[in-house]
């Protein structure tokens, strides 16, 4: 672990450098977007605390991270407040997809069969570290960025915690498609209800990152 850190650390500015994320490119790909979620991590995306501000002066607490999930409060804030919350979740709403140009193989935890990683399965892992071959022409399920130089990945439908992410930097891959992403954290609305807020540029979006 105390390995995979030090590289890590070492590269991130690398990995940032090639891939042109940004911290829009870190939230959320279409806020548009309808459909089942296909999988879901408790941890916000990038590296950094994200400090988020409110785009619009009301914002909508819903009971659930969905788009169709009832109001049960809502934030008067002028537009630009930072917003506190307590808890934070990505969705991959469809995946992207990585196809391999030449045999590699692809690094990291493997979570199992799974559509869901807490944040507790995250940062108190019991999973062990795995290293699977990749053919020539196999087609990967990007499922999500996370940090770092990280990334999820769905091999037979293995979910992988990836490191290094096989679509940043070896030129032994392409990058197909980017995955389709929504970004909630969890707020107290005015009435005192616990629920959730889309983060986007018109509703509450992540502008920087403190260390």
């Amino acid at each position: 672990m105390k390995n995979r850190r030090t590289w890590l650390t070492a590269c991130a500015a690398v990995v940032v450098a090639c891939t042109g994320q940004s911290e829009a490119a870190l939230s959320t790909a279409n806020h548009s977007a309808s459909g089942s979620v296909e999988f879901t991590v408790d941890l916000w995306p990038g590296e950094g605390i994200p400090v988020i501000e409110a785009r619009r002066a009301m914002l909508l607490v819903r009971a659930e991270p969905d788009p169709d999930s009832p109001v049960v409060d809502t934030i008067r804030v002028p537009r630009g407040r930072r917003l506190a919350f307590d808890a934070t979740r990505v969705q991959t709403i469809t995946a992207g997809t990585i196809r391999s140009l030449a045999p590699m193989h692809v690094t990291g935890r493997d979570m199992g069969s799974t559509s869901h990683v807490s944040h507790e399965q995250y940062y108190f892992p019991t999973k062990a570290d795995v290293s699977i071959p990749v053919t020539a022409a196999t087609t990967i399920d990007y499922l999500q960025y996370r940090a770092e130089g990280t990334c999820f990945v769905r091999i037979d439908r293995r979910v992988i915690d990836a490191y290094p992410c096989p679509g940043f930097g070896p030129e032994s891959v392409v990058v197909e498609r980017q995955p389709l992403t929504r970004w909630w954290i969890r707020v107290q609305g005015e009435s005192g209800a616990a629920g959730w807020i889309l983060v986007s540029d018109s509703t509450a979006q992540s502008v920087r990152r403190e260390f």
